[in-house]
């Protein structure tokens, strides 16, 4: 048994861990990174922090002494560096190497091609690249420009880049915008919001632990019982799509508190609140966690422009209506090409079907990890498993890969995949709840070019860890 991973985020070292504890340990996690930590490695711009409280956003065997309720990538990066350590994972990464395809043969298992050329064969591979990985650059950022300042995305930060007294623009208006605003509004000279439709926004409540919390949080008892709480608490609130569905009483109970806090925080600014309200139902899109946003929107240097930009000129952006702004600094914070799983590599399966062209723009998964025709190809945070809290979805999966590849036997090159009328009644019943949520009611990157949504897991995490550990008896078979 010979296993590649691919990423060394947050899922692939949860997928590592789990092959140890089922005592396989040949198996080399591929990084095209020169460190660790998938998106807390590229998202390094000032004020980038975790949405889920960082108890919950933490391994279930690896506690850490967190500075506050929701901590920076710095913090992040820190713990991941060290669960890799104590972990033992250390020897089996590959950092700088990038994965350019995965290929089945029958009786040999895949062939890894490195894009520089090198090739090794696996038992199984496991993708663990998520599906925020591909920034998405707008049109007018895409060629080379005239203009003389600094134009980065977010998840592609220069290291030493200061907004200080600087005039920055910030396009966009999702999570990493107002993080970036917050930093920005601090130090620069002058702030520009583009916005192309306003987002839900919640109080994040983020503060910083006292030392007092801070003694008691390295208790376990303590530390157990708050992460506990909080799991409890996001299983009850997405239970049968409470939390996503316009008639679910968590929805309705948080769309109401982001009107209360629209509201209250922009009573005295009537133009921003009119500009700052959505007109799409609360959740639909990914809602924004953010204390100070709309604090920020009302300081006298900060301007929101309720159009988004079409140029770059040499000395800042053109906007949709063609007026001119002049800017230091341009920050994309326009998300990422979430719909297009697996982009960054080819996956060849039985036949040489390729997945790509199987998913036809629509990608699916049963338990979002295995697609029939691709033994022994798993992936993690794969299609329709896009859900709070994300670490237990990580280790469930991983859990479920490494029992599935302990289980196979030992000679030859044994494969197993999903039974197709398991992967086709699973798809059916998942897009049947999906089509009654709000997610169906809007175009967001929870769905693909079709309108399909393919990110999104309609209930709590309880039910995916079940569905994970029934699905090893009935739903995979032996090639």
């Amino acid at each position: 048994m010979r296993v590649a991973i691919i990423g060394a985020g947050f899922s692939g070292i949860a997928a590592g861990v789990a092959l140890r504890r089922a005592g396989i340990e040949d198996f080399v996690i591929f990084e095209s990174a020169p460190g660790i930590g998938g998106t807390w490695w590229y998202n390094r711009y000032p004020g980038a922090e975790v949405d889920l409280e960082s108890h919950i956003y933490s391994y279930s065997f690896a506690r850490a002494d967190w500075s506050g309720t929701h901590v920076g990538w710095q913090e992040l990066q820190a713990y991941l560096e060290q669960v890799v350590v104590t972990q033992g994972l250390s020897q089996h990464i590959r950092f700088s190497t990038t994965v350019a395809s995965a290929q089945w043969r029958d009786g040999e298992g895949y062939t890894v091609t490195t894009t520089d050329g090198q090739s090794e064969s696996f038992t199984a591979v496991i993708s663990a690249v998520g599906f925020l990985n591909i920034p998405l650059i707008p049109p007018f950022a895409r060629d080379a420009s005239e203009f003389a300042g600094v134009v980065c995305h977010t998840s592609r930060w220069p290291e030493g880049l200061d907004m200080s007294g600087k005039d920055v623009a910030v396009v966009g208006t999702g999570s990493s915008a107002v993080q970036i605003v917050a930093e920005a509004t601090d130090v620069a000279g002058t702030v520009k919001i583009f916005q192309l439709e306003p987002n839900w926004i919640l109080p994040k409540n983020s503060r910083r632990f006292g030392s007092l919390e801070r003694r008691l949080n390295r208790l376990t008892p303590v530390y157990r019982w708050r992460r506990l709480r909080l799991y409890v608490g996001y299983d009850r609130r997405q239970f049968r799509s409470s939390h996503a569905r316009a008639d679910g009483h968590s929805n309705k109970q948080r769309a109401e508190l982001a009107r209360r806090f629209l509201s209250k925080s922009l009573a005295d600014r009537p133009d921003l609140l009119e500009l700052a309200t959505p007109d799409f139902a609360f959740e639909a899109r990914r809602t924004v966690m953010s204390d100070t946003y709309y604090e920020c929107l009302k300081r006298p240097h900060v301007t929101l422009v309720p159009h988004g930009v079409k140029g770059l000129t040499g000395t800042g952006v053109l906007d949709a209506n063609g007026d001119e702004h002049r800017f230091d600094i341009v920050v994309l914070a326009t998300g990422f090409d979430a719909a297009n799983y697996l982009a960054n590599y080819s996956v060849t399966g039985v036949d040489d079907q390729d997945l790509h062209r199987t998913w036809a723009g629509e990608p699916d998964a049963f338990l979002g990890m295995m697609v029939p025709g691709f033994p022994n190809f798993f992936m993690m945070y794969g299609p329709n498993t896009n859900a709070s809290p994300l670490v237990h979805f990580y280790e469930s999966q991983a859990a479920f890969i490494a029992g599935v590849l302990a289980d196979l036997p030992g000679v030859g090159t044994p494969a197993v995949e999903v039974k197709r009328w398991a992967y086709d009644a699973y798809n059916e019943w998942l897009q049947s709840r999906l089509s009654k949520t709000v997610w169906a009611t809007t175009t967001s990157y929870f769905t693909a070019g079709t309108g399909k949504i393919v990110s999104q897991w309609p209930d709590n995490s309880t039910i995916y860890r079940l569905l994970t550990r029934l699905a090893r008896r009935v739903a995979l078979t032996r090639r």
